[in-house]
């Protein structure tokens, strides 16, 4: 026998269970689904792990920018990070002027040497800079030990007191009449005139001038008096000669160490550091943030006011050395040393941490270099994988994981 429901009934049933199947699975535009399988598992999370260098894959390779081939020339007087005297020679200059077709004599009036200041310890007084005459033979093979006995009063051209007030810019000697011949060429042929350069201040520091790769090395200068005979007159004349040499001494260098990682000196050196993260890790993680440490081997000491940029660049292909690296300014990372640095060194790395997950071909290598190369009193020494007494580089990674969604 069935049993009937009122009709009234058996609609407000169906409408009943249609809500029901509705509503079970309903999503809300203004608040997150009720359905579980669509909804997370769990809530984000974020981790720090810490990745150590390759074992005896980072390495410093040296000769990158010679002595005397950087922006600038180093002179010091006993600082800290260095010693350095300044070596400039200038074109040869001819005993004899083209007038009219021919070749006559002249006389020295007077003679200007031009240098230019790149960079001071702002903070020191007293500046004064002391020009020698050196031999015209100095070559790229002085070293200190020949050079610093030269610079003594019997070779002295002059000397300069740059006003505290000025931290860039020219500084020049104008040397007249008698005093002129304190430039003055042998006779008889081409002729050329070589200085050095020493400074005195308050307190021990540096400063750096001119070079001839930067465009701004030391100039010479003579006014000279021409006399033309056969016209009666006497006609004046400048002779200008650049440098076409320069260098810089350093005493006591110190020479590069296989077991730790060296940035700057001269030649400069530059540092390759290699890494190893998995595809596991890659694959499951997003790189919040990466830094690279560097732990100092002995403080770095650098001119204050006048502080080194350190450069880290990602690798192309990884072939030691003369390894290819990026051109693309989000792969190029640029930090400022401190004048003195004995903490840890950080760099931000995150960008090229996280090329490396979006292609997998790219070496897990970074570059580091000093700025300006070969022309810095800074000099940088850090840790190895090969100086575990003094920590290894190692890149502290924060990442999330791939966020776990329930399965229906």
């Amino acid at each position: 026998m069935r049993a009937f429901l009122p009709r009234g009934w058996r609609w407000a049933g169906g409408v009943a269970v249609a809500a029901a199947v509705i509503t079970a699975c309903q999503e809300r535009l203004t608040s997150p689904a009720e359905c579980p399988e669509l909804c997370p598992g769990g809530s984000a999370q974020v981790f720090d792990t810490s990745v150590v260098a390759l074992q005896d894959r980072d390495s410093s390779f040296t000769g990158y920018v010679s002595r005397g081939a950087g922006a600038a020339l180093l002179v010091s007087n006993g600082f800290a990070a260095s010693d350095d005297r300044a070596i400039y020679s200038f074109a040869p200059r001819s005993d004899s002027v083209a007038v009219r077709d021919t070749l006559r004599s002249y006389t020295v009036d007077s003679a200007v040497i031009s240098l230019t200041l790149a960079a001071r310890d702002t903070n020191v007084n007293g500046l004064k800079v002391y020009l020698y005459r050196l031999p015209p033979t100095i070559d790229s093979t002085a070293d200190f030990a020949t050079v610093d006995p030269l610079l003594a009063d019997p070779a002295l051209i002059d000397s300069v007191a740059v006003p505290d007030s000025v931290n860039t810019g020219a500084i020049t000697t104008v040397l007249r009449g008698a005093d002129a011949g304190r430039l003055g060429l042998a006779p008889g042929g081409d002729s050329v005139l070589a200085i050095g350069l020493r400074i005195s201040a308050e307190v021990p520091t540096g400063i750096r001038v001119g070079s001839i790769a930067a465009g701004t090395a030391a100039t010479f200068t003579s006014y000279v008096t021409v006399d033309v005979p056969d016209t009666g007159q006497v006609r004046n004349q400048s002779l200008n000669r650049a440098s076409v040499f320069n260098t810089f001494v350093t005493r006591d260098p110190p020479p590069p160490s296989d077991s730790v990682l060296t940035l700057g000196g001269e030649p400069s050196s530059r540092t390759l550091i290699r890494f190893g993260l998995s595809d596991a890790f890659l694959d499951s993680a997003t790189i919040v943030r990466a830094t690279l440490e560097l732990v100092p081997a002995q403080p770095i000491v650098s001119l204050p006011t006048d502080p080194a940029i350190i450069e880290t660049r990602a690798v192309l292909g990884d072939i030691g050395a003369k390894s290819p690296l990026t051109t693309q300014a989000a792969l190029i990372q640029q930090d400022t040393l401190p004048a003195l640095q004995s903490d840890t060194v950080r760099v931000e790395l995150t960008r090229i941490v996280q090329a490396w997950q979006a292609s997998r071909v790219a070496p897990q290598s970074v570059f580091l270099l000093l700025h300006p190369e070969a022309a810095s009193f800074t000099r940088a020494v850090f840790g190895s994988t090969r100086s575990p007494a003094i920590g290894a580089p190692r890149l502290l990674i924060t990442y999330q994981r791939s966020f776990p969604f329930e399965n229906p």
